[in-house]
């Protein structure tokens, strides 16, 4: 905070002001443990001044006309008071006007909650959209017009689910549903980037079972994610008595969440990837439905079907990174099989539980163990036994290489030295 107080000092020297805008506010009322000091700081000089009085390192004219200065070795954003005049494609600004008013700055934020700016100096407040007001009921509100605001970002409706959902606030007023509702659509006019990124945020609140259902309250799902819409549309059989697919999918996720943080898991891109395992593994049910003799709904290989189509379909719509596509993959694949441990052959379960992602597929057969009606806990707690016993009876295990294959048996070539590396390894591995 001290560097900020020097930017600010010198700003003040030419008559010019400097605040803290934005989240770090909202963070210092609401979340004051978790608060993050990437700060983003506004002031009524334009960027020439800007150049004129502070050590710019950078300039970002082309998307926000934001400089970023260095203050002993650290960098900060610092933005003019502005007004956006309109925008293309529902996201970005067409022209910027620079304005000394702050009252004006804040007209053009999406949420009071984002319009709330803090004088480093003096410790004040500035409320100009009476935020403070909302935040004593508890409410979450637009800046001005709702239709205004979305139409100019439509990007706002899913900051709107997030943020309402991080902080568990009511909406300030019950029309906005029907007016999101009404401009959903606007969303598809976005970079998917950075619908996946906010879609990513939301997932990772606290509240994300209420964000889903409201996701798809507001026909969210149905545009980005429609097999997951759908999945109220299928029951369940003896095996799961929760109704449907999508309640089962709920109830997986709450137990996925407590799971999280009974284990103090603090990585965001592993929260990730079981949060997306949890949403994902099941869906796609409907190719794979079928009625028994006994008539009782059945989903036979559902796994593995759904697990090629989210390869093919889902991750490029979403543009998963590499990375995230191959773990999904892997536990969409394989969550039924973890129940099969037990009743596996030695080599074809002692290899499923070498896998490298294994232990992500443990937790979240774990949560689904956990929360389904009837409880399977009995069956996780011999799989966990099973895995322990594993993982000390591997220490002791040398495996061979490919230069030993090699040194051995001079004589065969390159297909038959993996063959035979894979053939005695596998005997390596079955061995008590």
């Amino acid at each position: 905070m001290e560097k900020i107080k020097t930017i600010q000092n010198q700003l003040e020297q030419h008559n010019q002001n400097l605040y803290i805008v934005g989240w770090f506010c909202r963070d210092k009322f609401l979340d004051p443990e978790n608060l993050d000091w990437d700060i983003d700081l506004v002031t009524n000089a334009t960027p020439p001044k800007i150049e004129q009085i502070l050590n710019v390192v950078w300039k970002i004219w082309a998307k926000y006309w934001t400089c970023i200065v260095s203050e002993w070795w650290e960098k900060f954003e610092i933005t003019t008071f502005r007004e956006d005049i309109w925008t293309i494609n529902n996201r970005k600004p067409v022209e910027v006007k620079f304005t000394d008013s702050l009252v004006e700055d804040a007209k053009r934020r999406d949420l009071t909650l984002n319009a709330i700016y803090y004088n480093p100096k003096t410790g004040e407040y500035i409320d100009p959209e009476n935020w403070i007001k909302d935040i004593q009921n508890n409410t979450i509100r637009f800046v001005g017009n709702i239709e205004n605001r979305i139409q100019e970002d439509a990007l706002r409706i899913l900051r709107f689910i997030r943020f309402k959902n991080k902080y568990w606030l009511n909406v300030a007023d019950s029309n906005y549903w029907e007016i999101i509702k009404r401009n959903v659509h606007l969303l598809r006019n976005i970079y998917i980037e950075r619908i996946t990124q906010e879609l990513n945020k939301i997932l990772l609140t606290p509240n994300n079972v209420q964000a889903l259902e409201e996701l798809k309250k507001i026909w969210f799902l149905e545009l980005f994610l429609p097999e997951l819409d759908c999945l109220d549309q299928y029951n369940w059989n003896k095996h799961h008595m929760e109704w449907d697919v999508w309640v089962h999918t709920k109830m997986w996720l709450e137990e996925m969440n407590k799971i999280i943080k009974r284990e103090n898991i603090q990585e965001k891109e592993k929260k990730l990837l079981l949060i997306w395992s949890i949403l994902l593994h099941d869906v796609w049910k409907w190719l794979t439905y079928s009625i028994w003799k006994n008539w009782e709904s059945n989903y036979y290989n559902h796994n593995k079907i759904w697990a090629e189509i989210f390869l093919k379909q889902i991750s490029p719509r979403l543009n998963f990174p590499k990375q995230l596509t191959e773990k999904l993959y892997f536990i969409i694949k394989e969550h039924l099989r973890t129940f099969q441990i037990a009743n596996m052959r030695k080599l074809k379960a002692r290899k499923l539980m070498m896998h490298k992602y294994f232990e992500d597929l443990l937790l979240v057969s774990k949560a689904d163990c956990y929360w389904k009606t009837p409880q399977n806990i009995e069956s996780f707690n011999q799989i966990t036994k099973i895995y322990n016993e594993f993982k000390e009876i591997i220490k002791t295990k040398k495996f061979l290489t490919w230069n030993d294959i090699k040194k051995k048996y001079p004589e065969l070539e390159w297909r038959q030295i993996w063959e035979r590396l894979k053939m005695i390894n596998e005997q390596i591995l079955v061995v008590d």
